[in-house]
């Protein structure tokens, strides 16, 4: 069994509850509240930029230079890509250029930036997968959906996580945090596979704390 599958295994009642959050229930149906998801919008503007510094710190830690490019190119992708999408939301939405991280964005990306930077390399890989690959399942899903569903005011989002190129860069990053743990030892996959969960359950905790639209309580 791959690394990959075993980690996937282990948080698949986790990812269901994820598609079962409130907030995706109704972003699949097109009743999602305009201002749940201008909040998630605004901290996932937030998010990318935080991971794309810990996807370019990890990049510039790893030893193969093809896995040095993907991850340059997955930070790339993170910070310019994708907040084409946020910018073109951010205007019709009315969301302001500077965002303040509400306590489960801050949790999530200072988690992401702590492991990519002192981390072993395969730990810090595995930390940043489940963003790749719980987002690609969850727009799946939601895409598979849409048939029932006319003029979802959030086809754009659906539409960029089940895409095609999207697709591609999660695999390679299954597939280069499978060669990595394919030479690590089994104490050193042990802590990837802790590494994958927390970032899994922080996933959860992310899409909750936006429709909750979570602010500091003190």
């Amino acid at each position: 069994m791959k690394w990959s599958e075993q980690a996937w295994g282990s948080i698949e009642p986790i990812y269901q509850k994820i598609l079962e959050l409130p907030f995706n229930q109704e972003l699949t149906a097109g009743t999602l509240d305009k201002e749940r998801f201008k909040f998630y919008m605004a901290q996932d503007a937030y998010y990318l930029g935080e991971f794309g510094k810990a996807l370019s710190t990890i990049s510039s830690r790893l030893q193969d230079l093809n896995q040095v490019l993907a991850y340059s190119q997955f930070a790339t992708g993170a910070i310019v890509v994708e907040r084409a999408l946020h910018e073109s939301y951010f205007k019709t939405l009315g969301i302001p250029d500077e965002v303040k991280p509400s306590p489960t964005c801050l949790l999530y990306t200072n988690y992401l930036l702590s492991k990519s930077a002192f981390a072993n390399v395969e730990v810090a890989a595995a930390a940043v997968l489940p963003c790749f690959w719980i987002y690609k399942e969850v727009g799946d899903h939601i895409y598979a959906q849409q048939s029932a569903v006319r003029d979802n005011p959030y086809k754009n989002w659906i539409d960029t996580y089940s895409g095609e190129e999207f697709a591609q860069s999660v695999m390679q990053a299954i597939q280069i945090t499978d060669q990595l743990a394919s030479e690590a030892s089994d104490k050193l996959q042990g802590e990837m596979l802790e590494a994958f969960q927390m970032a899994t359950r922080l996933e959860w905790m992310f899409w909750e704390a936006a429709y909750q639209k979570e602010s500091w309580a003190i």
